[in-house]
């Protein structure tokens, strides 16, 4: 039985999203008014009035997002949601890939490269081409590989065209993709194939974009394919947050869709829960400077609110000091605050240091995001390597890393032999360690290897999830490595605690049903998850890691010409982007905003005179207040006094332990 829905508790731009009856319908959603509610309960609608659940698809740009609207949708509609596809860009592209992979010469079992894979296949490839294949060349060569399948730059270059052709043909042997083909090859097999055209078509007859301001030019592409002129598209953004432009986000896509789609119904939300009206007022009036935009205003439902305060401090170490005893003393001070409820905002990464030691020297605890990920920890990349093989006995890359994790007495002269004896007959490595053909002085260690993996194949496909798990650590003997190379137990025991983490997940992925060769699809296509916890935690994340998420109290430090704006984006004539990345920086705060800037910073080991960033001469001022300029006025004033008590009632609290 389907919850009926409270249409009271929308507002009337929200009411006609979420009802819309058709075709092609932009909604330009402020930050803070609520889209993600209008696309679940639009998508919630679409259900309730009985379209099938396998004709609507939704997708984001996380798994993250993904993952919190299919929650939604869950809890709104219970086992109905099981069947809608809600997904990213690049798991949908995996299902195309997977589905169709015999057009495009994969099976459907294809593995998805990661970072690091996509690092060994461009050098493999350099080195055969007798190039230069040292780590800074293959980042180059991968990067430039990357905006060309993206088609951000012009395909001229015939040598790259050539490592392009030998790069896309060493993994079509592996039987592999990486993040770049799951948005070119869907386009391949939308606009080659008739079939497969209608096919997804019909799986998208209802067609949801989320947070559309960040899709490429090849995304769009996937629109206009998939969604016909007057199709049922709906696409929910904000141009004031288009801030991906460095890794290919056109905000012109917006513009575009007027153009495309002529009968396009676009309704603003301008309704803002999140933000005081002293915030909206200030961020309002900056982004309005941008000439790229679509226009709209947002309205605060919190009242009025304090003013933007500005705060000047001498140089960064000051600087941080103070934020650090501001967020100390509010925290302490104010009844049921928490700690992660207090957010740092930088620029640029390096500017946490200096924030952090503050933080640390004022006892307070802090999460820097952006650290190392899970995924990418040494033990994790080893069981994955294994995973991977069993998944998939033509992932040569997986089998190079598991082969020397632990080392074997297998050098790299009898993999490079082994190498040859493959290429020779066609086969993977793996496929040659259990060739008949194969005669090598490292013979037995290979068949071992050979064997070993096909032992574990038949597990995964016949024993218990949680045994075949166990004879991966036991059998690989990777588990007695990584306690033999710990530096202590405790190190071995947080190591062995991450793999347990994994076992955890597949035992419950596999009780469901679920493949080896799906959960690894999901491990590679998990986004934004990170090995610690920052709940209780003062959060410190630069402006773009920020995107999406809210805090009672915003600080954004660094507040300087050159910084923020960055010196890049004054050079190359960037100011509107940059310029929506501070409103996104603005509209982070709930209640409380402050901007923070040096008079003085070192720049490569001197001195420099800073002056304040153009951001903040920008907005209207009578929303603002420059805190060091005005400490003559009445509500100066009152705020001292307050911090005071604050003070006090702080002493006391420490004498009285």
């Amino acid at each position: 039985m389907l919850r009926a829905m409270s249409t009271s508790e929308l507002n009337e731009e929200q009411y006609r999203a979420v009802f819309h009856r058709g075709g092609p319908l932009l909604v330009l959603a402020g930050a803070g008014s609520g889209k993600t509610r209008v696309i679940t309960e639009r998508i919630a609608a679409l259900v309730e009035r009985d379209v099938p659940e396998d004709a609507i698809a939704a997708v984001t740009f996380t798994n993250k997002a993904a993952r919190e609207m299919r929650e939604r949708l869950q809890a709104r509609l219970g086992d109905k949601a099981d069947k809608l596809r809600i997904c990213t860009f690049h798991s949908l592209g995996l299902a195309i890939v997977r589905e169709h992979a015999g057009l495009i010469g994969r099976r459907a079992n294809v593995s998805v490269f990661g970072v690091s894979e996509q690092k060994s296949a461009m050098k493999s490839v350099l080195s055969e081409m007798k190039l230069a294949a040292d780590s800074d060349q293959v980042d180059r060569i991968l990067s430039r590989l990357s905006l060309l399948k993206s088609e951000l730059i012009e395909g001229h270059d015939n040598q790259l065209a050539q490592i392009r052709e030998r790069y896309d043909l060493l993994l079509e042997r592996m039987n592999a993709v990486d993040f770049d083909d799951l948005m070119v090859l869907p386009i391949r097999l939308l606009n080659e194939h008739s079939d497969v055209r209608a096919l997804w078509q019909s799986r998208a007859r209802h067609f949801l974009v989320d947070e559309y301001q960040d899709s490429s030019r090849i995304q769009y592409q996937w629109v206009q394919l998939l969604v016909p002129e007057n199709g049922n598209l709906t696409v929910v953004g904000d141009d004031d947050q288009s801030i991906y432009g460095w890794r290919g986000a056109e905000v012109k896509n917006l513009f575009q869709l007027q153009r495309d789609y002529p009968s396009l119904t676009v309704i603003r939300l301008e309704d803002n829960y999140r933000s005081t009206g002293a915030i909206l007022d200030t961020s309002n009036s900056l982004i309005a400077i941008n000439t790229e935009r679509l226009g709209k205003s947002l309205r605060s439902n919190l009242g009025q609110g304090k003013p933007v305060q500005v705060w000047e401090s001498p140089n960064p170490e000051e600087e941080a000091h103070r934020v650090a005893g501001d967020i100390r003393l509010k925290r302490n001070s104010t009844k049921d605050a928490k700690w992660d409820h207090y957010c740092v905002l930088y620029r640029a990464s390096y500017q946490a240091r200096a924030v952090e030691i503050a933080l640390r020297e004022a006892g307070v605890p802090y999460h820097v995001s952006g650290g190392l990920s899970f995924f990418d920890r040494a033990e994790i990349q080893d069981l994955l390597s294994y995973l991977r093989l069993i998944a998939n006995f033509d992932d040569d890359l997986a089998f190079m890393r598991a082969i020397g994790r632990p080392r074997r007495g297998i050098g790299d002269k009898a993999l490079g032999d082994l190498g040859l004896f493959a290429m020779a007959h066609s086969v993977s490595l793996l496929g040659a360690c259990l060739h008949n053909e194969l005669e090598h002085k490292r013979i037995d260690s290979l068949r071992e290897f050979g064997d070993l993996l096909v032992a574990l194949e038949f597990q995964f496909k016949h024993g218990e999830p949680d045994e075949a798990f166990d004879a991966v650590l036991d059998l690989t003997h990777l588990e007695a490595a990584i306690r033999a190379e710990a530096d202590d137990e405790a190190k071995a025991e947080m190591r062995m605690g991450n793999l347990m983490e994994i076992r955890r997940w597949w035992i419950k992925h596999a009780e469901n049903g679920g493949t080896l060769a799906e959960f690894l699809q999901q491990i590679f296509l998990k986004a934004d998850q990170k090995d610690d916890d920052p709940t209780g935690q003062v959060r410190l994340m630069t402006v773009h890691a920020a995107k999406g998420l809210e805090f009672d109290d915003v600080y954004v430090v660094g507040m300087e010409d050159g910084i923020f704006p960055h010196k890049s984006a004054l050079e190359e004539n960037r100011m509107e982007e940059e310029r929506r990345l501070m409103y996104v920086a603005m509209t982070r705060a709930r209640y409380r905003l402050t901007l923070s800037y040096a008079r003085v910073r070192k720049r490569f080991g001197q001195k420099e005179k800073s002056a304040p960033s153009p951001f903040l001469h920008e907005p209207d001022q009578s929303s603002m207040r420059w805190v060091d300029r005005d400490s003559d006025s009445e509500e100066a004033k009152e705020e001292a006094l307050d911090f005071m008590a604050a003070m006090r009632a702080q002493l006391e609290n420490i004498k009285s332990r």
